[in-house]
C-alpha cells in the first residue's frame, strides 16, 4: 500500500523516471529470424504450439483505499467499470488483513449498508484526528466492496496481503515498522487461519494470502520487516502458517515474495525475484503447500530507475505461478491521457511477455489521489466526481480479451519496429492478439500463425485518444495472413479462432 506521503519520501531522493523503459531500450524475450518472416510471409508470426505461462487474470487493489470508494455516492458506476461486463471484467480483487480488527469478530457484524446520506461518510479519513473512524471504513468498505464483487460480479479470486500484523505481536509494538516476534509466530498463522474463517462464513472464500507485503520495506505506515526472508518468513509458511492452513483452509493459496521492486536494484535491495529464489532455495518444503510467487513492479525510490523485467526462473522451475500483485507509479504526476495510457500498455507487454507473469494487480482500483498514477480510476472527495484514465482503458485491452486461462503463445517480430505484440489462445480454438502501437502514425503490419489454420475473421477492439475499446471494421485473412492496421498511438485487442491446429 503506497500511501500519498510516500511521494514526498521518494521527491527527496529520486527524479521521476517512466515507468516502463522504451522498446529499443531492453531486448524482448521473443525476435523473429528473416527466413521465418520471410517463409511465413508475415511481420509477426504467432507460434500456435509454443505455449508459454497461464493467465490466471487480471485484477486491482482496494485494501486501505476501500474507505473512500465505499463512501462515495457512485460507487456501483465505478464498480461496474472495474468488474462489470462493460468495463474491465477483472477477476482479482486484492485487500488487506488489517491489523486493526478485532480478533473475536473480525468486525463481520458491523452495519456494512448505512444510507450514503449518513454523515459518516463524510469524514475525510485521511485526516490524522480522524484515525479510527477510517479503521471503520476500511474494513467495512472491504467487506461491502468484496460481497459487491463476488455477489454481483463472480469476482472468484479474492487475495489479501498483510501490511502489519497486530501490534502485540511485534517487536516495537506498533503497526509501524518493527518486527514479528519469534514467539507470535504461531499466533499470527492462527490469526490469519481465524480471518479465513470470518470471511468465508461471509460467503467470501479466500483464494490467496500473502503474509508479508513488502518484507523488506519499513514503511512509515503499516509495515512489517521480513529479514532475512530465507530465516524468517520461509521458515513461518512452512512450520507455521502453511501446517495451519492445511488443517483449516487447503484451498487457500499462500503467496510470498511481494517486495517493493521486482528484481534487484545495485547490489543492496534484494528485490522480489531474489527473495524468492532465496526462499526456494533454502525451503524446498514450501512447494508441499499451494503458493504463489509474487512481486510488485515499483521504480527505484533511490535512482528512479526501473529494475529489470525477467522471469522468476527458480519458481518456474518449480511449476509455481509468479504474479504481478502491485504496481503503478507514486512518483509520476497525474496524467489520465493516452500518454500515460501506452506507457503502462507497454509496461504490461513486458510483463506477460518478458517475465512470463500469470496475473497483474494494479494498485490501486479506485482512490482520491489527482496527484499521482496510483488510481486507474480518479474519485474526488467530493464524493459525486470521478474520471477514468486511459490506463484504465487499456488495461482493459487486456483484461476484457484475454480470458482467465488462457495460455500465451510465443510471438516472433522485429523488436525494432517500435510495436509490441503478444498472444494468448484459450478453449478448443480461440486466441486474442494485443498490439501496441506508441508511434505517432498509423502502422500496418502483416500477422500469421504457425502450426494453426486461421478461422474467419479477426475483430479489432480500439483504444486510443479519443476511443475505447471501440470495435473496428473486421480484418480477413488471404492466403492465411491478416494485414492488421494500428492506429497512431493505440492498443488494438483481436479476437479470432483457428480451425485446426498440428503439433511440429
Amino acid at each position: 500500500m503506497k500511501k500519498l506521503s510516500y511521494l514526498f519520501a521518494v521527491a527527496a531522493s529520486a527524479a521521476c523516471l517512466c515507468a516502463c523503459t522504451d522498446v529499443t531500450d531492453v531486448l524482448p524475450a521473443e525476435q523473429i529470424p528473416a527466413d521465418a518472416r520471410s517463409t511465413l510471409g508475415a511481420d509477426v508470426v504467432l507460434q500456435w504450439n509454443n505455449e508459454e505461462q497461464t493467465i490466471d487474470g487480471f485484477g486491482v487493489a482496494q485494501a486501505g483505499w476501500s474507505d473512500y470508494l465505499y463512501a462515495h455516492r457512485k460507487r456501483q458506476e465505478i464498480m461496474d467499470v472495474m468488474f462489470g461486463q462493460d468495463g474491465l471484467r477483472l477477476s482479482i480483487l486484492r485487500g488487506e488483513v488489517f491489523p486493526h480488527y478485532d480478533e473475536t469478530t473480525f468486525n463481520m457484524d458491523e452495519d456494512i449498508n448505512l444510507s450514503l446520506d449518513d454523515p459518516f461518510f463524510d469524514i475525510d479519513f485521511n485526516r490524522d484526528e480522524n484515525r479510527v473512524a477510517e479503521g471503520i471504513a476500511q474494513r467495512n468498505g472491504q467487506l461491502w466492496i468484496m460481497k459487491k464483487a463476488k455477489q454481483e460480479y463472480g469476482v472468484d479470486k479474492l487475495i489479501f496481503s498483510v501490511w502489519s500484523a497486530p501490534a502485540y505481536m511485534k517487536s516495537n509494538g506498533s503497526t509501524s515498522q518493527g518486527f514479528l516476534k519469534r514467539g507470535s509466530y504461531q499466533a499470527f498463522a492462527d490469526y490469519l487461519s481465524n480471518f479465513c474463517d470470518a470471511y468465508t462464513a461471509a460467503g467470501l472464500p479466500v483464494y490467496a494470502i500473502s503474509p508479508a507485503n513488502e518484507p523488506e520495506y519499513a514503511a512509515s505506515w503499516n509495515s512489517c520487516l521480513w529479514l532475512p526472508g530465507t530465516t524468517t518468513l520461509g521458515p513461518f509458511i512452512v512450520n507455521n502458517l502453511g501446517p495451519k492452513l492445511r488443517q483449516t483452509h487447503p484451498e487457500t493459496r499462500i503467496i510470498f515474495g511481494e517486495n517493493a521492486q521486482w528484481s534487484a536494484i545495485l547490489g543492496f535491495i534484494m528485490g522480489s525475484k531474489n527473495y524468492v529464489r532465496d526462499i526456494l532455495n533454502l525451503n524446498p518444503k514450501i512447494t508441499n503447500f499451494p503458493v504463489i510467487a509474487a512481486g510488485h513492479g515499483y521504480v527505484d525510490p533511490v535512482t528512479g530507475k526501473d529494475p529489470a523485467i525477467e522471469p522468476f526462473s527458480k519458481a518456474e522451475s518449480k511449476g509455481i505461478p509468479v504474479w504481478l500483485t502491485e504496481i503503478s507509479d507514486p512518483t509520476e504526476s497525474y496524467d489520465a491521457t493516452m500518454t500515460s495510457g501506452l506507457k503502462w500498455a507497454k509496461k504490461f507487454h513486458r510483463f506477460l511477455c518478458e517475465a512470463n507473469t500469470g496475473a497483474i494487480v494494479w494498485w490501486a482500483g479506485a482512490i482520491p489521489d489527482g496527484g499521482t498514477t496510483e488510481g486507474l480510476i480518479n474519485i474526488e472527495k467530493n464524493r459525486v466526481d470521478y474520471e477514468v484514465t486511459k490506463r484504465c482503458e487499456v488495461f482493459g485491452n487486456f483484461s476484457r480479451y484475454i480470458p482467465v486461462g488462457s495460455k500465451r503463445i510465443s510471438a516472433q517480430y522485429d523488436f525494432e519496429q517500435g510495436y509490441m505484440v503478444s498472444g494468448y489462445k484459450y478453449g478448443d480454438n480461440g486466441y486474442t492478439v494485443v498490439a501496441i502501437n506508441p508511434a505517432d502514425h498509423e502502422v500496418v503490419i502483416s500477422l500469421a500463425l504457425e502450426s494453426a489454420q486461421v478461422s474467419g475473421a479477426l475483430q479489432g477492439y480500439v483504444t486510443d485518444d479519443t476511443r475505447k475499446w471501440e470495435p473496428v471494421e473486421a480484418v480477413q485473412p488471404a492466403d492465411g495472413v491478416y494485414t492488421l492496421t494500428l492506429p497512431a498511438r493505440s492498443v488494438v485487442s483481436y479476437t479470432g479462432t483457428v480451425l485446426s491446429s498440428s503439433s511440429l
